[in-house]
């Protein structure tokens, strides 16, 4: 099987006129597509009670097809609605998204700040074993969806890590 990049992913929200604001406002994610969800066909493809419909829209952040967001908003709202996934629990518990190239984490931070959108984690720098060290935070969307933005080292910092690693294990 070949498959490209993410195409996009799907949140279920409770308002959607306020999850395409923050998602614009916030990240920068623009309403490229809206369209009803209902009828027998989305019912019998997505298992729904008969007579639920939504009112789905795809956010995007450029031209491309993408690392697309899509959210729908259901009628009537799921009874009852689960509290969002946390770390550990099972299931999606984040949206990780990576920041371009020189963008960085106070950038965002102060846009942050400046709309009022409290941190779950602040800027923090993260260690893996056989990558270097890179930097995130995290926030939550309206309905406490994690979102982890990501400012990842550039490839040259990587291969210039690992050649180092390599360097160190010859002369071991």
């Amino acid at each position: 099987m070949s498959l490209k990049p993410l195409h996009h992913v799907v949140l279920s929200v409770s308002d959607f006129d306020r999850s395409v604001e923050f998602y614009d406002r916030v990240l920068g994610f623009k309403l490229s597509l809206e369209s009803p969800v209902e009828g027998e066909r989305y019912e019998r493809y997505l298992k729904l009670p008969a007579g639920t419909t939504g009112r789905m829209g795809m956010l995007q952040v450029d031209e491309r097809t993408l690392g697309m967001i899509e959210i729908i908003q259901w009628s009537p709202p799921p009874a009852p609605t689960s509290p969002p996934k946390r770390p550990g629990d099972p299931g999606v518990a984040m949206l990780a998204l990576e920041l371009e190239e020189g963008t960085t984490l106070e950038e965002i931070r102060g846009h942050l700040d400046e709309l009022g959108v409290e941190l779950w984690s602040d800027i923090t720098e993260v260690e893996l074993e056989n990558y270097p060290p890179f930097r995130t935070m995290i926030f939550e969307d309206p309905d406490g969806l994690l979102i982890e933005l990501v400012q990842l080292p550039t490839r040259d910092e990587v291969r210039a890590y690992r050649a180092a690693l390599r360097e160190q294990e010859v002369t071991a």
